[in-house]
């Protein structure tokens, strides 16, 4: 874990200059800014040499600059011809050479350059209260440079990536207080690296664009967050918050491996996407939506394609222990499924050709933790989470006309645990379940082989028997939950 936080750090050193020095920013000169950046690098176990330091009009200018762990110097080495350190009114820049070298010693002494270059600076300021991180890059692009191995053949693997319009800002605040806004125009990748499931010597290559990547980060009392037990409800208490966001707008991919004998090769175009993680208010929730996503692609001789209408999904619980209750919340939805023809054919599913699938399950609680979370959470004799009642929100699948559809809530009475040790629980609640086409999808099933013929009268008896007529081809089912273990659907106790 130290040699990977080293690697990481030794570019980030680049950056963090910006929080190198204790002078003020009115007062920082380049000089300043220069020890103090000698001084952050000696602290992070970190050293920087160079072929010459030079002065003039208030800039400082270093000459073959070299950045690499002071006690593994060939672990990670970042080098530079030049590095430009001047004022910019009450902020210091940071201007790299426009090619910068980065070399990672690997697994069996075998070394891997990068070659990072871009069009553009780093600008920052540091106080007291607050420090400010600016990047600003027209272009920025990394690539591996070819490599050997001890013996001295070729090593496998490409990795390129390019960013059109980068910024970042950065912004912390002594009261823990952080605001992160990375972004780009567009990113463009291809890399190629071994395949760790496929056969030794095998390789997956990927390439792709992304149109308007974006990170956002947002928190308050951030200082608050340690190790220590009950850390999050003090933290939680004193206004610790944070947000994540990511977005992007349209993107493209193609992939190629092999498989086998067969090469498998995949070509994907999708719409735009964002997804969301926030911790707030004693709880954390996930959200996510995809818009339009077509897939194509070849194994061998076979070829087939797919599109995704949309997708979005959710995902929330508590994360402090509180007498009343919060929300537990899980949801899925997958809309408009399209799969080719041909593939379709191919599985033996033909007669869903032109159709496409629908899937939504969104489910809902209402319930607390027992106690506050940690390594033994779950490990308790008394049950980690107390549920007062469950709720159907949305259930949908749907294939082609054919459509199930069902909500619904329960509460139990004492809550979970209370449950515990009884025969049936003591609940009571509603669920209505209509499905709609369900002839016709029997038909296309059993015209396809899934259903046996001699068991169709089977399956149609026991639709019949927990569902009642409402139309057309439109079967509904009432399931009434009550205490005491009363189960009925349609008004009649459940046959077993």
């Amino acid at each position: 874990m130290r040699a990977v936080t080293r690697r990481a750090m030794a570019p980030a050193l680049i950056a963090g200059f910006a929080l190198c020095g204790p002078a003020t920013a009115q007062s920082m000169s380049a000089s300043e800014a220069w020890d103090g950046l000698q001084s952050l690098a000696g602290e992070s176990g970190l050293s920087i040499s160079t072929t010459g330091v030079n002065e003039a009009g208030g800039v400082v200018t270093l000459s073959g600059v070299r950045i690499f762990p002071t006690n593994d110097p060939n672990e990670v080495v970042v080098s530079m011809d030049e590095m430009h350190i001047e004022p910019r009114g009450e902020q210091i820049a940071l201007v790299p050479s426009p090619v910068v070298s980065v070399s990672v010693m690997t697994g069996g002494g075998v070394t891997r350059d990068f070659e990072v270059t871009h069009s553009g600076e780093i600008v920052g300021m540091v106080d007291d209260e607050n420090a400010v991180l600016d990047l600003d890059f027209a272009s920025l692009a990394a690539r591996m440079l070819p490599s050997q191995s001890a013996k001295g053949a070729p090593l496998p693997g490409r990795f390129s990536m390019e960013f059109a319009d980068f910024d970042a800002a950065l912004r912390a605040s002594a009261e823990g207080a952080v605001d992160v806004v990375i972004g780009a125009d567009s990113l463009t990748y291809d890399v190629e690296y071994r395949d760790p499931a496929g056969t030794a010597g095998n390789t997956v290559a990927q390439a792709g664009t992304m149109e308007a990547p974006r990170i956002t980060f947002t928190g308050t009392e951030m200082d608050m967050l340690s190790d220590e037990p009950g850390m999050l409800a003090r933290a939680f208490d004193a206004g610790f918050s944070a947000v994540l966001e990511f977005s992007t707008g349209g993107s493209e991919q193609t992939s190629r491996q092999m498989m086998g004998e067969a090469p498998l090769t995949m070509t994907s175009e999708g719409a735009a996407s964002s997804m969301r993680l926030a911790a707030l208010d004693g709880r954390v929730d996930l959200t996510g939506t995809a818009g339009t996503v077509a897939v194509s692609g070849s194994y061998g001789p076979m070829q087939g394609a797919a599109t995704f209408g949309s997708a979005d999904a959710a995902f929330g619980f508590p994360l402090v222990v509180t007498e009343d209750d919060q929300q537990f919340r899980y949801r899925v939805a997958l809309n408009d499924v399209s799969i080719s023809p041909e593939l379709l054919t191919m599985m033996g599913a033909g007669t869903f050709a032109g159709d496409s699938l629908s899937v939504v399950l969104d489910l809902g609680a209402m319930g607390r933790l027992t106690q506050e979370l940690g390594p033994e959470w779950a490990e308790s004799d008394t049950p980690p989470l107390d549920i007062s009642s469950f709720s159907l929100d949305d259930l949908r699948l749907a294939v082609g006309d054919s459509e199930l559809t069902g909500s619904g809530a329960v509460d139990l009475v004492g809550g979970l645990m209370a449950q515990i040790g009884r025969p049936m629980p003591e609940a009571n609640g509603d669920f209505t379940f209509d499905l709609v086409g369900g002839e016709r999808l029997l038909t296309r099933l059993q015209s396809m082989g899934i259903i046996p013929q001699d068991q169709l009268f089977v399956v149609r008896m026991m639709m019949n028997g927990f569902s009642r007529s409402v139309g057309e081809d439109h079967l509904r089912s009432d399931v009434a939950i009550r205490p005491g273990g009363q189960i009925t659907v349609n008004g009649a106790p459940l046959p077993f």
